[in-house]
């Protein structure tokens, strides 16, 4: 008997130290998760774009002279910048905390926009200790950087790139445009020839399937993730990415872009579809001088641009020389409508205004003098003619919601965009954990300790049964 438990003893304490001498695969102690590696995903809400979506009617914009002029804000109520975009959510990595002695407001201006930046920047009164100035950077990307950095405070951004501001860096709106009748947002259209609508009374989007397609930027809200959204669902497009959609649907594709990512530029890169980082192309002008120019068959773009760039338009160039007659709407359940900016139900869904971005570490102060100044310049009718803010801006007001709440559907659905392109992705590292590697046995998956301690233990009944 005293050999028997001096035996059971024995294997007990060698089985015991077999585990810390050979530690079982997928068992050992996970480590401290760095708080840098913490990412933060808003939650996804249904982005159905079957069909039109319902645009709240008293809110797209036509451009009009009429000029919205609204009052220098009041701080918000309760409104600590200290806390943060994400206060109560799992947040992004905080931007690098900015000076709050700072002197000077910087914005971000993209490549040839700088000229047109400083004149922007001189219509500002240098008062209560700030001075204006503007940083140029060769992408929308480097000036986002650079505000992450702290080394911009400020840039305008439409809703697609506004959110991916929010979400990668650390970014919040705190003014946005205000077009005609007050409106606070534009609805997303497509554009195509009158030509078109003329020769088939039932045309549809079905009907360009194969043909070339100019878009107002990559991930931009009116000029891609909407309509890309909305043929996913119309052909159950499940499996694929945003740019494989796109290049099943169109023959070619003219999407430039200004994020690290590079756009979708076979309809009108170089040789190897590769968008230059200045495209004659990028925008919603952009996107109708590419249907101008016939080098696509139908335009995704802001409801007003073909007003406002066609040859009657206030604000049209040189490239502008067709008539705002030659071109229709074409609607996402059908048909075409006339072009008067005011497409109704014959768009894609109603998309946020333009916002000025500034990081999320701003000092109070200097956001409620920015906020002040822009709108003083904006409603004495002096920013219409720069390029740092939208042709069919009225005027300024101030966001006193956060961000994420603000963007709205439009949020929704550049999410709905992200999930497509992580789909892929995230599938194939799954197969791989729930897999055993080629070339491995099936004994690699039991661990020597274990299959030593049943050899043992057989051995042991054998002698004392």
């Amino acid at each position: 008997m005293q050999i028997s438990t001096f035996l059971s003893f024995t294997l007990f304490f060698f089985f015991f130290s077999s585990f810390k001498l050979f530690p079982i695969q997928g068992l050992e102690p996970s480590p401290v998760p760095d708080s840098s590696d913490v990412a933060f995903w808003p939650t996804s809400l249904s982005p159905s774009l079957t069909g039109s979506p319902s645009p709240d009617s008293d809110e797209f914009s036509p451009p009009s002279p009429a000029l919205h002029r609204s009052p220098a804000p009041a701080p918000e109520n309760g409104g600590d910048d200290s806390r943060g975009e994400h206060s109560g959510e799992i947040a992004p990595s905080p931007a690098p905390t900015e000076d709050t002695g700072s002197d000077t407001v910087r914005w971000c201006s993209v490549r040839d926009d700088y000229d047109d930046c400083e004149y922007f920047v001189s219509l500002f009164k240098q008062s209560e200790g700030y001075t204006w100035k503007c940083v140029k950077r060769d992408t929308t990307q480097g000036c986002l950087e650079s505000i992450k950095k702290g080394e911009a405070d400020l840039i305008n951004l439409e809703a697609g790139l506004a959110y991916i501001a929010f979400l990668n860096y650390s970014m919040k709106a705190i003014a946005n445009e205000v077009y005609c009748d007050q409106a606070k947002s534009y609805l997303a259209v497509a554009v195509v020839s009158r030509q078109a609508c003329m020769d088939n009374e039932r045309i549809s989007l079905l009907d360009f399937k194969g043909k070339k397609s100019c878009h107002g930027g990559y991930s931009t809200a009116a000029g891609w993730n909407y309509p890309i959204t909305h043929i996913k669902t119309l052909l159950a497009y499940e499996k694929l990415n945003d740019r494989e959609i796109a290049g099943s649907f169109f023959s070619e594709v003219c999407a430039p872009s200004e994020l690290e990512v590079s756009g979708v530029c076979n309809g009108c890169g170089d040789e190897s579809g590769f968008c230059p980082s200045k495209s004659l192309y990028f925008g919603d002008s952009g996107a109708f001088r590419c249907l101008v120019e016939e080098m696509g068959d139908i335009a995704f773009l802001k409801a007003d641009t073909a007003l406002l760039y066609s040859v009657e338009g206030p604000h049209n160039q040189s490239w502008s020389n067709k008539s705002i007659r030659d071109f229709m709407y074409l609607c996402p359940q059908g048909g075409c409508r006339e072009i008067n900016g005011y497409p109704g139900a014959c768009s894609y869904g109603s998309v946020p205004a333009n916002m000025i971005m500034a990081g999320n570490s701003i000092a109070t102060k200097k956001k409620l003098f920015v906020l002040e100044a822009l709108m003083n310049v904006t409603n004495e009718g002096k920013a219409s003619a720069s390029h740092q803010i939208s042709p069919s801006t009225q005027g300024l007001d101030a966001v006193k919601m956060v961000t994420r709440s603000y963007l709205g559907k439009s949020a929704s659905v550049s999410q709905s965009i992200q999930e497509l392109n992580t789909h892929n992705t995230q599938a194939a590292n799954s197969s791989e954990v729930n897999s055993i590697p080629d070339g491995s046995s099936i004994s690699s998956v039991f661990h020597p300790s274990g299959i030593l301690f049943v050899s043992i233990l057989s051995i042991f009944n054998i002698l004392f049964s």
